[in-house]
């Protein structure tokens, strides 16, 4: 038992209670005073002291010091339990009351393969040594003024010294004075000593406030809440680390961040990871950037009331409209309630027609007054739009009449007439290429011009009556190399448009260019080479459609193209899975289905195959069952 030991001072870190009990204990050495200690000869970390429960069962009775009081009033845990896991706070818990059993502390706490470690000399403030010394007659070391990033006294607004004396040696030796020998510091603008006392005063609130703090699975509730109010993240959970990096830049500036080496060429590649790891190496520096930035004080972030972001896919009040055009209730308010479910990366609202069974989705918010127009993804065309595919084909009605009266693509009335068994689909393969033995016969251009125009003439007059979009679809190949190559000729032998000279009728353009584009998105995806990505440019070349349409669409003459393109593009992610499955697919046909072949093949950067594995993995698997 000890005769006695040192009361703690406001925060005081606990080394400097045991420089106290050192110097009042009149030890001839420090190996003495930790053998009074803790029973050996070297001594406890600065930042992260362990066993702590040791020491204070030695400590008299009437002290009324307990380890929970040292560990919430002179450590630092408080500022890390709210970036840390439940599970991992408990564990370095645990460890600074009872030991660590051989095992780093600091490790455990994530401080180790961290840019800001423990500082590599005591810290501390004149002005603090001042007031210190006249109020309790003697400095003592400041919890605080040891933290990483803390430049400057948030109390008196002047900057943090170092010391001569070198954290490596304090578990070998008490120093319970401050030394007047102390190092040069570096000297900042007024500008920068600003943003530094903002940073030290937020870890001083997070010290004092830390203890009724939640864990770092609330902590990361707030970033979230507060992340989307802001803009900086979709409402399906994908952060905009491009838009929040250059707030980040503009708000702080690049001379602050690069003392923290949080710049990295205006990129802050740390808010990447800072936000998706959850129980890994953390960084506390940059946990404190993130928190003044987006709520200007540690207190306003963990204490005020934060506005809620908007529910994801937001609708309106109930109901919606049936957009089944052989509905009787076509266009009216008839479904009360829809289904959102959530996919990798995106939500999703199903919305299903009590009265004909329809089912159509959609993976973005719209107004309740933009519900009644534009183009919709349907999953399931519903009973009555099924039994109406079937009177017309008994009725003895092509597919293209059918998808011109049901406004669906000629695909989708070529396959349910397969599945009646009114069609074969044997009937409506695509036509085959030119190959002799596998390979693709090359022709002349002089060539191909005459046989195109030949099979265009032949077009036109088996089809007297037929617009222009009516001969694509009966010969998209040709359409497509005479409009690409052979401009001039067929304009002079392409059916006349039936408007006024210099008049465009837009609404049929829209219609027009629809169909083409459908046939020429299913054109892409049917390919059995390695998919494409498919962009406007891209498509609009398959279609045969003019260099302008990106320009008609932004001046709102296309709104149902720009409405399909707008579901029928690739994202990075679609397309990167495209190649997944065909990749999967070519492999194992070719006996040799590895992930290291299917990496090659697929040629995904790394930054973006990660995120994929679990997909990869599936489609390996699936078609392995098959």
């Amino acid at each position: 038992m000890l005769n006695f030991f040192p009361t703690p001072y406001p925060d005081e870190i606990f080394y400097s209670v045991l420089c106290r009990y050192h110097l009042r204990s009149v030890n001839n050495s420090s190996k003495q005073s930790n053998l009074d200690l803790w029973n050996r000869v070297p001594g406890k970390g600065l930042l992260f002291p362990e066993g702590i429960t040791h020491l204070t069962e030695k400590i008299p009775s009437q002290a009324n010091l307990s380890a929970e009081q040292f560990i919430r009033e002179n450590t630092i845990f408080p500022l890390l339990k709210p970036f840390i896991s439940k599970n991992r706070g408990e564990t370095v818990l645990n460890m600074m009351k009872n030991g660590t059993s051989g095992r780093s502390i600091s490790a455990a706490a994530g401080f180790m393969g961290n840019r800001f470690t423990i500082p590599k000399y005591l810290r501390c403030c004149e002005q603090c040594v001042h007031d210190d010394t006249s109020i309790y007659g003697e400095a003592y070391w400041h919890r605080l003024h040891q933290l990483p990033g803390v430049y400057v006294c948030p109390k008196h607004g002047t900057q943090i010294i170092e010391t001569n004396i070198s954290i490596s040696t304090l578990k070998q030796k008490y120093y319970p004075t401050i030394p007047v020998l102390m190092q040069e510091s570096k000297i900042f603008s007024a500008d920068i000593t600003a943003k530094l006392a903002w940073f030290s005063a937020d870890a001083e609130w997070i010290l004092n406030h830390g203890e009724k703090l939640g864990c770092y699975e609330e902590t990361c509730r707030i970033y979230d809440d507060i992340l989307k109010t802001k803009g900086f993240r979709h409402l399906t959970g994908r952060n905009r680390y491009d838009r929040l990096s250059s707030a980040i830049v503009e708000f702080y500036s690049k001379e602050f961040l690069n003392l923290f080496s949080a710049y990295n060429s205006g990129t802050c590649q740390w808010c990447g990871w800072l936000l998706r790891e959850t129980d890994k190496a953390f960084n506390l520096v940059y946990h404190l950037l993130l928190i003044r930035f987006l709520a200007g004080s540690a207190e306003n972030f963990f204490a005020a009331e934060h506005e809620k972001p908007l529910e994801p896919l937001s609708f309106g009040e109930p109901p919606y409209p049936c957009r089944n055009l052989l509905c009787e209730y076509h266009l009216q308010d008839v479904i009360e309630k829809i289904e959102i479910t959530r996919g990798l990366k995106e939500y999703r609202a199903d919305f299903v027609c009590p009265y004909c069974g329809m089912i159509y989705k959609r993976i973005t918010s719209i107004a309740k007054e933009k519900q009644y127009t534009g183009q919709v993804n349907v999953i399931d065309y519903g009973w009555k739009w099924k039994e109406k595919v079937k009177e017309l084909f008994v009725a003895n009605n092509t597919p293209y009449a059918i998808s011109k009266l049901l406004h669906c693509g000629h695909s989708t009335a070529v396959k349910f007439g397969a599945e009646y068994g009114f069609l074969r689909l044997e009937d409506f393969k695509k036509r085959k290429s030119n190959s002799i033995n596998g390979k693709r016969k090359k022709m002349s251009a002089k060539t191909q011009k005459k046989y195109y125009r030949q099979q265009w003439l032949n077009l036109i007059s088996a089809n007297p009556s037929a617009k222009r979009s009516e001969l694509y679809l009966k010969a998209n190949n040709c359409y497509c190399w005479l409009t690409q190559n052979d401009k001039e000729w067929y304009e002079q032998n392409a059916p006349k448009s039936r408007k006024g000279s210099g008049m465009v009728d837009w609404e049929e353009r829209d219609y027009e260019y629809i169909n083409l584009l459908k046939i020429a998105v299913e054109k892409i995806r049917a390919e059995e080479i390695k998919p494409k990505l498919i962009t406007i440019p891209s498509v609009a070349r398959k279609a045969g459609i003019g260099k302008y349409l990106s320009k008609d669409m932004a001046l709102g003459r296309l709104p149902k193209t720009q409405a399909f393109l707008n579901e029928n593009l690739d994202s990075r992610e679609q397309w990167h899975k495209r190649k997944i499955l065909w990749a999967v697919k070519v492999l194992r046909e070719q006996g040799r289905l590895k992930l290291k072949w299917l990496r090659v093949m697929v040629s995904i950067p790394p930054k973006e195959f990660d995120p994929l594995r679990g997909f990869v993995y599936e489609a390996m698997h699936s078609l392995d069952d098959n």
